[in-house]
């Protein structure tokens, strides 16, 4: 019974420490910078989306010999263009995410909180001195001090998980980004190109032979943006939405474990 109480007494104080300093300082600039990243990736995906768009619509016209043959490059872009339209509802996702922990974070430096901890758990280390008529009250006041401690130290935790991994894959998604960029530079170029080029430029072999090596480039170049794209996905699913949703469910069974333990 003295350890339980000694114990009790020692999380009751490391609770009212962590009560008297805020918790946003150390994790607000890492949220922050990570909410940077993910709508600049998310704007990049939209402009992507917009460019592919417009060479979808354009249509090229060769007539070699008198036969007459129509084009749609940006159809090669399908497969890419409809992965873009679901990662970008993933990173709108995860912004929202990234939006909900920032208000939740501020919510939990707010002083009404941290004034009830440090109230709580004071009264809960004053019963264990009272009588033990008066300590029936008291597992339920450290058990609540726990919940709303842990409950304070839940974005903070997840935030500094988020951010470990966002900077060792620094690199890794800087080169997608990059992918993507060129791919959509590529595709600007050749919707200019097709809109350019006058009808009788197509009509010699030459002109042919430039427009399909274009193609050929824009198809590769496509190829390797799904790869980016998919790559991005996985970490911004990873990052803002699994890591997040497994420190809630964490959290979950961790307050389901204390409330089952006699203190």
């Amino acid at each position: 019974m003295l350890n339980k109480h000694r114990l009790s007494l020692s999380l009751l104080c490391v609770c009212l420490i962590l009560a008297c300093f805020p918790v946003a300082t150390s994790t607000d600039h890492q949220l922050k910078k990570m909410m940077t990243v993910t709508l600049s990736v998310y704007a990049l995906a939209r402009g992507l989306n917009g460019v592919i768009s417009v060479a979808q619509g354009t249509e090229v016209s060769i007539e070699p010999m008198g036969v007459g043959l129509t084009l749609a490059p940006g159809q090669i872009l399908d497969p890419l263009n409809d992965l873009i339209e679901q990662f970008s509802s993933v990173l709108l996702a995860a912004s929202a995410s990234l939006g909900i922990q920032q208000i939740i974070l501020f919510l939990s430096d707010q002083a009404f909180l941290r004034i009830a901890i440090a109230t709580l758990a004071l009264i809960a280390a004053a019963s264990y001195f009272l009588a033990k008529t008066s300590q029936q009250h008291t597992p339920v006041f450290l058990k609540t001090v726990l919940f709303l401690s842990i409950l304070r130290l839940l974005i903070p935790v997840s935030v500094m998980a988020s951010a470990t991994v966002h900077e060792l894959l620094a690199s890794q998604r800087e080169e997608a980004v990059i992918v993507l960029e060129q791919t959509q530079n590529e595709v600007e170029t050749l919707s200019e190109q097709q809109q350019k080029k006058s009808k009788g430029w197509f009509n010699s072999l030459k002109g042919q032979l430039d427009i399909e090596a274009k193609l050929q480039q824009v198809r590769e170049q496509a190829d390797r943006a799904v790869k980016a794209a998919v790559y991005l996905l996985a970490e911004f699913v990873l990052l803002m939405l699994f890591i997040p949703l497994l420190t809630l469910w964490l959290l979950f069974k961790f307050t389901v474990h204390v409330y089952q333990i006699k203190f």
